[in-house]
């Protein structure tokens, strides 16, 4: 085979075109596929280094992306599969064919050790990397063009992202290191502020750098609170990114202008993403690359449950929960914005806690702040739709002292989300602090109503408990009452007390000290 046209280098500023060669190792390029053909179980390890374009030769990247593709999909990695695959794609023969295919494994020295001739790979590319970004650095200041200033930023972004992106991962970017007390210590620390997003007051929503959260019902307004968040941090000239898992770029955008967001600053600054298949843990980390490249000061993350649903992740394991924070949520919050994944909770208020849909470690990856998002008057055109943010988890606790007391609700009441819909094409969004408005016509009905519907529940229950007692042949406990009648066991308890007070039910001591409940005798009956 023609090595020349195998090799086929990339037309890049690492070689200048005479007769320098950039850094480069073909054999071992072509040990790492070998090996990965020949024991497939090293793929995992494989990636976790490389991601492809590392390769310098085009012909073993696409081999590299395809070998990749075929392990994610679930399906057999060999030499046939793989022949098939590039087949399909039309990339067969530019690769080499099937005889060059066959010689990548016959190169593997020890199969088990395509970890490491991938290390190898990728520090070479570092290489080049670095070649390229110090050739463009000596154009650039001999050119004698620009401001002095402005150039010297422009060579250390250069050299910075050849250094950083190419370069080995850091050790002690996974958290396995010392950390420097001295701060802490000498009471120069400052806890973080939550600066990302606003309430109308000011007040911000979001850490940034730190994963958050907003969790509520169906239509309780989770897009909305988003939303608003994204248009405070755009009219402030920062970058947000939106990852959208169940709308659609006509719905978001739409709502965006709805609440008075500017179409340019929208089209400059809003950058949103509607993912439709698996990404591979590569393309995963691409993507993560380019939103860190924007360098956005939010980051939303809509419908948790459909993404770990794409990305093949059980939701009630938290194993797997903890995993979907690993793959992308965290990685996201290392980029520096404010992560904002927005999540279902069950419909039974009552059993719902603090917690979102599925596994409970959801509520325990954030290392931000988590709202519970309660609905008080549902949305709609020409309606004014409420609902209240309560916060369920505040780690830095920095905002939580911008709430009140949930009163009953354990959990603060931070603001309330309130949108007057003006017709088809405006409406008012805003996020109102904690003040209880006691005058408000709508909250008086709204308690009113809930006060008659308590108390028609009761006098119900109290029907329910005394044809109990009217069918039993022997007194009976509170607990066998509770039992016996479907419903709520406080309303039946308030109940029973009620018909105590009322002297339509008597108390008796039974054994034990145990108190028995019966109807009171009737006239002529012995008691």
């Amino acid at each position: 085979m023609d090595n020349v046209r195998l090799i086929n280098p990339r037309d890049s500023a690492d070689d200048d075109g005479l007769t320098r060669v950039p850094p480069q190792d073909l054999d071992t390029e072509r040990a790492v596929l070998g090996g990965m053909i020949l024991s497939p179980y090293v793929i995992p390890d494989v990636v976790e280094i490389l991601e492809g374009p590392e390769f310098y030769n085009r012909h073993h990247e696409t081999i590299y992306l395809t070998l990749v593709d075929l392990a994610t999909r679930g399906e057999p990695v060999d030499p046939l599969s793989l022949t098939e695959a590039l087949r399909k794609t039309g990339d067969l023969q530019r690769v080499g064919g099937v005889t060059y295919l066959h010689s990548l494994v016959d190169a593997v020295p020890i199969a088990a050790n395509a970890p490491v001739y991938a290390a190898t790979i990728r520090d070479i590319a570092a290489r080049r990397s670095i070649l390229t970004a110090t050739t463009e650095v000596d154009q650039l200041v001999r050119s004698g063009q620009g401001d002095l200033a402005d150039v010297i930023d422009l060579v250390r972004e250069k050299i910075s992202r050849a250094t950083e992106t190419s370069s080995p991962r850091a050790t002690d970017a996974t958290g396995w290191t010392f950390s420097d007390l001295t701060p802490v210590l000498d009471g120069t620390h400052k806890p973080q502020q939550p600066v990302v997003g606003a309430r109308d007051d000011g007040i911000g929503l979001f850490y940034p750098g730190r994963v958050n959260g907003i969790q509520g019902e169906s239509e309780a307004g989770k897009s909305w609170v988003a939303l608003i968040s994204c248009l405070v941090e755009i009219n402030r000239g920062n970058h947000v990114a939106y990852l959208d898992f169940e709308d659609s770029e006509a719905g978001v955008v739409s709502r965006l202008l709805l609440i008075g967001a500017n179409p340019d600053d929208i089209r400059d600054l809003f950058h949103y993403v509607r993912p439709g298949s698996t990404p591979t843990p590569a393309q995963l980390r691409q993507f993560v690359a380019r939103i860190g490249d924007l360098g956005p000061s939010l980051i939303i993350v809509d419908g948790v449950t459909e993404a770990m649903v794409m990305m093949g992740l059980e939701l009630t394991d938290n194993s797997e929960v903890a995993k979907f924070g690993r793959m992308l949520l965290r990685p996201l919050a290392d980029t520096g914005g404010a992560v904002v994944p927005l999540d279902h909770v069950v419909k039974n208020n009552e059993s719902r806690g603090r917690y979102a849909l599925g596994g409970v470690h959801k509520l325990n990856a954030v290392d931000g702040v988590q709202y519970m998002l309660e609905a008080v008057r549902p949305f709609g055109i020409n309606t004014e739709g409420r609902s209240r943010l309560r916060i369920a988890k505040d780690r830095p606790a920095q905002v939580r002292r911008h709430a009140l007391p949930g009163g009953r609700n354990p959990m603060h009441w931070f603001a309330d989300l309130v949108i007057r819909s003006e017709g088809e094409d405006f409406a008012s969004a805003h996020l109102y602090p904690p003040i209880q408005h006691n005058d408000d016509p709508q909250e008086t009905a709204a308690a009113t109503d809930k006060a008659a519907q308590e108390e028609a529940d009761i006098k119900d229950r109290e029907t329910a408990v005394l044809d109990a007692l009217a069918k039993a042949t022997e007194p009976m406990s509170k607990n066998a009452l509770e039992e016996l009648i479907p419903g709520r066991a406080s309303v039946t308890r308030r109940a029973l007390t009620r018909l105590v007070h009322a002297g339509q039910v008597v108390t008796e001591q039974g054994p034990r000290k145990a108190t028995l409940h019966r109807l009171p005798p009737k006239d002529g009956e012995k008691a």
